[in-house]
């Protein structure tokens, strides 16, 4: 839920700051606050390793590597949202596919009633489990290129 709220403070606060300047788009809106949510959860990632390591099954090899690697994957992920239009949609598509392989460490948290430090247990695993899915669509529809409008001319 941190990375939500993250991801919502975020991406208000870029909204705020680009409408005073009269440049408002919540697509871009959108994805800066994906980049800074990605780059805080990747910090967490590098300096609170217990809980994403809890979140991987006691039998996976090497689950400190994994998030360590896991969490510079995350903070170069968020640069990356920064970059040029053509590159910004690879990299959201790259992300959404990041965000389906990590999918399965928050089933095994959910399925198997893992405590997690700093996490709540009972119907709190299971809450987070929808909202994957709308971390993949922001990441899609965020680096997303608007589409022209499209304009009907009299003949």
């Amino acid at each position: 839920m941190i990375f939500l709220l993250v991801l919502a403070l975020s991406t208000a606060t870029t909204a705020v700051v680009t409408s005073v300047r009269h440049r408002f788009s919540a697509r871009e809106a959108a994805r800066i606050g994906m980049a800074v949510a990605l780059a805080f959860a990747g910090v967490a990632h590098l300096f609170l390793a217990s809980p994403f390591i809890q979140h991987l099954p006691p039998w996976v090899p090497l689950r400190a590597e994994i998030v360590l690697v896991s969490g510079l994957v995350e903070i170069a992920l968020g640069i990356a949202l920064f970059f040029a239009p053509p590159t910004r949609r690879r990299v959201g598509i790259v992300l959404a596919l990041y965000l389906v392989a990590v999918f399965p460490g928050n089933v095994y948290v959910a399925v198997f009633d893992v405590e997690v430090d700093g996490q709540p247990g009972g119907a709190y695993p299971w809450v987070r489990l929808p909202l994957q899915l709308l971390f993949i669509v922001w990441a899609l529809w965020s680096t997303r290129e608007a589409s022209a409008r499209h304009t009907l001319t009299k003949r």
